[in-house]
């Protein structure tokens, strides 16, 4: 099965930043125990520009993070961050055998 890359970049304003990073933190600790890799990048150069990267193990893993029982422990958390997030772009990538 080929893993897929999905990813989204967005900015954060001015003065936001410890509300965004507490935010984060939350995603950041729901993914270490599971089989999605999760990372967050800051864009050098772009001041608050950041990129959250995850690494499904599957097509089918990916679709089911669809489902909000699949991140309802997180929910508030996401629902916060992207109040805070401008300029919003999505990204999806299929790994090629």
């Amino acid at each position: 099965m080929s893993k897929v890359l999905f990813s989204v970049s967005y900015s954060i304003p001015d003065g936001k930043r410890p509300e965004y990073l507490a935010a984060i933190a939350a995603v950041r600790e729901f993914y270490s125990g599971s089989d999605v890799s999760f990372s967050l990048y800051e864009t050098k150069g772009k001041h608050n520009h950041f990129q959250e990267v995850y690494v499904y193990p599957s097509a089918d893993a990916y679709e089911a993070s669809d489902d909000p029982a699949a991140t309802a422990a997180i929910s508030s958390s996401i629902e916060k961050i992207y109040s805070l997030a401008t300029s919003v772009v999505y990204d999806v990538a299929n790994e090629v055998a």
